[in-house]
């Protein structure tokens, strides 16, 4: 059987919990995992938090799928889109990995692209991720709009790295 990318929901903060009891059950699991600094008012401590609070992605056939949440504690159940479990390419959960490999960020310089623009990365780690120019504030960020989780996240790149498509809706 085919495997895909599905995104199981979990209970708040229980996506850790939910990705090893699905790991235990030897399917692959991903949970990105970014590592942040959160400052209190006595000390600073590094701390690792999930790139999406409340979702973890497994990728697994029809049988697996259902293994994967079957007696899972903290698993609330898949995500739905079009009224059928959601799938994520494999290029989408790449470009998340991808993005995890290179957290920092390059400022911009140059004002060429504006914000709006649809673009396309042409070259670098992100090469063929296309997205939305959403903010420049001295940086570009490109978003990548992952629809079956109604969210985003912002890729900084340098100017060179992206070519401005003509519209999103030419090439679909």
């Amino acid at each position: 059987m085919v495997r895909k990318w599905y995104v199981i929901r979990t209970k708040p903060r229980w996506e850790k919990k939910v990705a090893f009891q699905i790991e235990k059950k030897q399917l692959e699991v991903f949970l990105p995992i970014l590592e942040k600094i959160r400052i209190w008012s006595d000390r600073k401590k590094k701390i690792q938090e999930p790139m999406f609070s409340g979702y973890v992605f497994v990728r697994a056939d029809e049988t697996e799928r259902l293994t994967a949440i079957s007696n899972t504690l903290g698993a609330m159940g898949y995500i739905f889109f079009n009224k059928r479990p959601a799938v994520m390419r494999d290029e989408d959960i790449l470009y998340i990995k991808m993005s995890l490999k290179e957290p920092e960020r390059i400022s911009i310089e140059e004002k060429q692209i504006k914000k709006g623009d649809y673009i396309t990365v042409k070259r670098g780690p992100f090469r063929g991720m296309k997205g939305f120019v959403n903010d420049f504030k001295g940086e570009y960020k490109l978003t990548v709009n992952l629809e079956e989780l109604s969210t985003a996240f912002s890729v900084t790149l340098m100017l060179d790295e992206v070519n401005v498509e003509e519209e999103k809706g030419e090439e679909e």
